[in-house]
């Protein structure tokens, strides 16, 4: 995919393309000294993390809420919302949580090159204390049942969560079926014919 078809799917302006064109770079300079993603990955990479990640703000109703990106890591979905929602003059409070250093100092380096309104926390999800998102996120981060976990712990009550998932979807999910109950839907991914986009709205444990 080029970026004029990512363009035209999320119809985003000449400005915030600049954006994610000085976002590319900065990940493929940073890339060389710490490990975001794999190097093949970026040949492709308004579709495969752009298009992939930025797909979930159709999926949800962000204005004056906060959201919450679990994993963070290259800040894929995390930074590409953040330009989005500028993009889309959308007030959200967005929160990246990362627990490895050097990738957090990354986030903050994008952040501040592109002068993004964003709070990054470099700590444990599993430790940290509730923060009581309207809106959590994932993407390659853990498998369904951890998320689902992470959910029940840090989603405020009649939040949404938003899960990027590949092809082994369907097993993640009866495996996470076993231990908690919850309202879901799946999504058919922009990005990917295998992929999908798991909404996960109420959770009880079983």
């Amino acid at each position: 995919m080029k970026k004029n078809e990512f363009v035209k799917s999320l119809n985003v302006s000449r400005e915030t393309v600049n954006g994610f064109y000085e976002y590319k770079n900065l990940l493929s300079k940073w890339n060389e000294k710490i490990n975001l993603v794999s190097k093949n990955t970026l040949v492709d990479i308004w579709e495969r993390h752009f298009l992939d990640s930025g797909q979930i703000i159709k999926h949800v109703e962000a204005s004056g809420k906060r959201w919450v990106d679990v994993g963070s890591g290259a800040g894929f979905p995390g930074l590409v919302i953040a330009l989005l929602l500028r993009d889309r003059k959308i007030d959200c409070a967005l929160v990246l949580v990362e627990k490895n250093p050097k990738k957090c100092f990354f986030l903050k380096e994008v952040i501040r090159k592109l002068n993004l309104t964003v709070e990054v926390v470099n700590d444990n999800i599993y430790t940290l204390e509730p923060l009581n998102a309207d809106i959590l996120t994932a993407r390659a981060f853990s498998e369904l049942n951890n998320l689902i976990e992470i959910s029940f712990r840090h989603r405020k009550k009649g939040g949404i969560c938003l899960f990027l998932k590949g092809e082994n979807y369907r097993i993640e999910l009866d495996k996470a079926l076993n231990y908690w109950f919850f309202d879901y839907d799946i999504v058919d991914s922009l990005s990917s014919s295998s992929g999908k986009i798991i909404g996960v709205k109420k959770i009880f444990k079983r």
